[in-house]
Order: C-alpha cells, then structure tokens, then sequence
C-alpha cells in the first residue's frame, strides 16, 4: 500500500532532527543492517542471483543474514560475479535464488517489504548507511544533513565518500542524497540512472 502526502517545500522532522526535501511518500518498507567482518568471510557461503531490473539487470548476493551485495551488471554476469568474489576473497559463492532476492525485486516493483541487509564496512559507513535507510521513499536530502544526522556535521566530505561506497543498489537508497548547490550529482552507477531512480520513485 502506498500513501502520497501532499507535496511538501521541505519536511523537517523535530524529534529526530532530520531534513528531507521534496514530496514524501511511503513504501512501508522496513530495513535494518547488520555488520560483516573481515573475520567472517572466510566461512562465508553467498548465495548470489541474476535477474532483469527497469534499470539494468542486476546481481544479487547474500549471506543467511541477509543481503550483502546488489550491484548493476556492466559488463556479462561471469564479470560481475568475478567482481563480487573480489569483494570478499575467501568466501564459497552458491547460485541460488534466495527469498531475500525475490524479496529486493518486489521492492523494485514498489512493494512494501521487509529487507535484512550484512554489510562489511567502517563503523562510520555503516553509521551512514543506516541513516540512509531513513530517507523516506520520494523524498531527499543533502551530503550535510546526512552528516548532522549522523552526528557529524563537519565531515559532509567522508560522508560523501561513505555514500558512495554503499554496497546495495537502490534499497540502501544513497540516491535520494543530492548536492545542496542543486543538480542530481554524483552516482556510483551514473547520473543518468541516479535521475531515473529518482523520477521512478516519484511516478506514482
């Protein structure tokens, strides 16, 4: 079920001190992340996928705790898949359809899901990437006010950074960040797929 609020200038949340902008919809999909160590990877099995997405086609990857990578497929699915075993060397890779991917595409399709995400990553990435999780569907914000949000206003910088290393496609929604001079800015897999992400989201 989806609900459209009236568009909005920009939405300020007072109890959690958090700024969005634009029309804020709600897919009511709820997510949460859990870190991945180094330490881990080595009995590690990842079930990985493919599967034809309205952007790319796409390829999936999770553990038993959930999904720890969604990439786009630039090149063939044997490229991508050398790419995510480079990722986590030392780790048994299985093809396997999993729930949880199914459950990243009803996503795709705009349905209300529930996603587990494993993540490797810096405590502050993984800080960053929690927050991104809070920027409602439709809505957006800025590299500062994810930085505020997080507790560090100055490093606007390291937050971008962060952002850009967010290993999950579209779900951990590190698109809906944009630049506070205006424009779309920068994106891991290109602007142009940043603003069909974001003009999606807004078709409903």
């Amino acid at each position: 079920m989806f609900i459209r609020t009236k568009p909005l200038p920009r939405r300020y949340n007072k109890n959690k001190k958090r700024l969005y902008f634009g029309t804020i919809k709600s897919n009511a999909m709820k997510s949460s992340i859990l870190p991945l160590s180094k330490a881990e990877i080595k009995n590690l099995i990842i079930f990985y996928s493919y599967a034809d997405s309205p952007f790319a086609r796409i390829c999936l990857a999770s553990t038993e705790k959930g999904l720890c990578s969604v990439s786009l497929v630039m090149g063939t699915d044997a490229q991508s898949l050398v790419e995510l075993q480079k990722k986590f060397l030392g780790a048994t890779f299985v093809n396997l359809f999993k729930p949880e991917h199914a459950d990243f595409l009803k996503a795709l399709e705009k349905k209300p899901v529930d996603l587990n995400f494993h993540l490797m990553g810096t405590s502050f990435q993984l800080d960053v990437w929690k927050a991104l999780l809070n920027i409602p569907f439709g809505g957006t914000t800025t590299y500062g006010a994810l930085a505020a949000e997080i507790g560090r206003p100055k490093a606007f910088r390291a937050v971008g950074s962060a952002v850009g290393d967010n290993p999950i496609f579209y779900a951990v929604p590190c698109h809906r960040v944009l630049p506070a001079s205006g424009g779309v800015g920068n994106y891991y897999w290109g602007p142009e797929i940043k603003k069909a992400l974001l003009d999606w989201e807004k078709a409903i």
